[in-house]
């Protein structure tokens, strides 16, 4: 059962054919099975049909922030069956349904077309660095099991999958600034921690409106010094955080990269968790060689206000 990764697309293919149908059945995942969410019909170009599934089948994924964040899946199972007349008329051929799973997560280009994870027992985190603070446990997120392998406060490496890859895992002692936890999805479709030290620093950007009100009191043909003649009013906030990696290793900079094309991130600082975007937009890859130490500062906008106007 393939592992596709849906913010890339997925093919399905009917070939020797003039028009086919592709049914998209959706497991509710409340264990009452499939069900069929989609049938699209198509005509053949050149003995060939090509559906897309992976934008239809991801919006059936949904995130959300928890003290353990295995990576979020959506069950699949897809049907073609071919037609020798046009618009799936005629006689018709079924295929075996086919099962995949999909994951929210994406393929370079680099890497052609229909990217997938590939078999189970693998980690589904590039960056075999990992760098925590003193005394705390964090995991690495896997594609099987319970989604997530632990590490301990005293984990020093870890070794997953076969053949085995190894993860050292680095500790970083900031006594002055303590750390910031950022969670973010990446390319895999799993949540993923990355720990940021050093100096972080808060901006805070307000909103308004105002009018000019009439303060004239006719009653005592005289106006109060003390009263607004322009009033405020819908003023509201947002905040900005730009947090500082540790000194890192040139192989983090893939990590970097996923961070800054995360769909979903959140910050916990202390014990709240905010959501956030990454708003560096630009940056630099670093490398020994040419500036001898690696470090990144990134800047993530909250993605709320701070007065609560949600109704």
């Amino acid at each position: 059962m393939p592992n596709l990764l849906l913010r890339s697309p997925q093919y399905k293919t009917a070939t020797s054919t003039v028009s086919a149908k592709l049914t998209i059945s959706i497991d509710t995942g409340d264990g009452s099975g499939f069900v069929l969410r989609y049938t699209i019909i198509k005509n053949a170009i050149n003995n060939v049909v090509v559906f897309d599934i992976a934008e239809l089948c991801r919006d059936y994924i949904e995130h959300t922030f928890g003290s353990t964040n295995p990576a979020k899946t959506v069950a699949i199972s897809t049907q073609i069956t071919k037609y020798d007349a046009v618009d799936g008329t005629g006689n018709a051929t079924v295929e075996n349904s086919v099962g995949d799973v999909g994951y929210d997560g994406y393929g370079l280009f680099t890497a052609g077309a229909d990217p997938t994870i590939g078999t189970a027992g693998q980690a589904i985190q590039t960056n075999t660095d990992i760098y925590l603070p003193d005394n705390t446990a964090g995991y690495i997120p896997i594609n099987y099991s319970t989604g997530q392998i632990a590490i301990s406060t005293t984990d020093t490496t870890k070794q997953i999958g076969s053949p085995l890859v190894t993860f050292t895992i680095h500790r970083v002692c900031d006594t002055k600034f303590g750390s910031s936890k950022i969670t973010f999805l990446n390319r895999f479709g799993a949540l993923q921690e990355m720990y940021f030290f050093h100096k972080s620093t808060e901006d805070i950007n307000t909103t308004s409106q105002n009018y000019k009100r009439n303060i004239f009191n006719y009653a005592t043909a005289s106006y109060s010094v003390t009263d607004h003649q322009v009033q405020t009013f819908n003023i509201n906030a947002t905040k900005k955080t730009t947090l500082n990696t540790p000194y890192v290793t040139e192989g983090y900079n893939d990590a970097i990269e996923e961070l800054m094309l995360s769909e979903h991130v959140w910050l916990t600082q202390g014990s709240t968790t905010h959501p956030v975007t990454p708003s560096t937009k630009s940056l630099t890859f670093k490398t020994s060689a040419n500036d001898k130490l690696v470090q990144y500062a990134i800047e993530f906008n909250h993605a709320s206000d701070v007065i609560n106007n949600v109704r």
